[in-house]
C-alpha cells in the first residue's frame, strides 16, 4: 500500500490513536493531559504518514481497523523516523499547553527508564524483522484478525529466515505473541514506574530442502 488517501489516513489515525490510549506506556505518558485522544490521533497521523512512505503500513483487507506497521531492517529509514519524531513534537507544542509539555516531559523522564528500542542489538546481528505497531479496533477483536494481519509477517520472516523482534508493554500481549512463536527475551523495569517494557523476539521456522 502506498500514497493512501488524506481521508484514508486521518481515518487508520482516528482507529489507531483510540487503540493507542489502552497501551500502557501511553496511559502513564499521557497522565495529567487534557486532551489526550486529539494528541493520540496525531501522533498516530504521524506514525501512519511515515509508515506509508516506507511501505511498512499494511492494513488487513484495506480495512482501517485493522493495522500493523512492520518492515525489514534493510528498509529502514533513519532519516525519515528522525523526521517523524521531529514533527511529533512540533504537533504535540500545538495541541497541549506549556504546563503539560513540561508534565509530559517528566513523564518521559520516568519512563526512559524502561522504554528502550535499541535492545535487539544484544541478540540479533544483522537483517530482522521489526514489528512496530499492531492495532485491532475492539469491533474486529474475537474475529480473528490479529491472526490474518501477523501471519503474512511470520511467513516473510521464514522465507526470508530472518527473526522477528517487538517490543510491548502490555503483559496481556505476551502470552498472544507467546502463541505465535515469540519468546520473551527480556522485560525491563524500574522502581519509578509500573510500567515495563517486554522485549520478544521470533526465530525463523527452517524449512526442509
Amino acid at each position: 500500500m502506498s500514497a493512501i488517501t488524506t481521508k484514508t489516513l486521518d481515518t487508520i489515525a482516528g482507529y489507531m490513536g483510540i487503540s493507542f490510549l489502552e497501551d500502557p506506556m501511553n496511559k502513564a505518558q499521557l497522565e495529567g493531559i487534557n486532551q489526550k485522544e486529539k494528541l493520540m490521533r496525531a501522533h498516530a497521523r504521524l506514525h501512519v504518514k511515515y509508515a506509508d512512505k516506507i511501505s511498512a503500513l499494511h492494513l488487513l483487507n484495506n480495512d482501517p481497523r485493522a493495522v500493523m506497521v512492520g518492515l525489514d531492517s534493510n528498509n529502514n529509514s533513519k532519516l525519515r523516523e528522525v523526521w517523524t519524531i521531529i514533527e511529533t513534537f512540533v504537533v504535540t507544542f500545538f495541541i497541549i499547553s506549556f504546563k503539560e509539555i513540561i508534565r509530559l516531559i517528566r513523564n518521559m523522564k520516568i519512563l526512559g527508564k524502561v522504554l528502550d528500542f535499541k535492545w535487539p542489538e544484544e541478540f540479533i546481528k544483522g537483517r530482522h524483522y521489526r514489528v512496530k505497531i499492531i492495532s485491532i479496533d475492539k469491533s474486529l477483536r474475537g474475529t480473528g484478525a490479529f491472526r490474518k494481519l501477523i501471519t503474512p509477517a511470520i511467513e516473510f520472516s521464514d522465507q526470508e529466515q530472518i527473526p522477528m523482534v517487538l517490543e510491548t508493554h502490555n503483559p496481556s500481549n505476551v502470552g498472544l505473541y507467546e502463541h505465535f512463536g515469540f519468546e520473551l527475551v527480556r522485560t525491563i523495569s524500574s522502581p519509578e514506574t509500573h510500567v515495563q517494557q517486554y522485549c520478544m523476539i521470533r526465530k525463523p521456522i527452517k524449512f526442509n530442502n
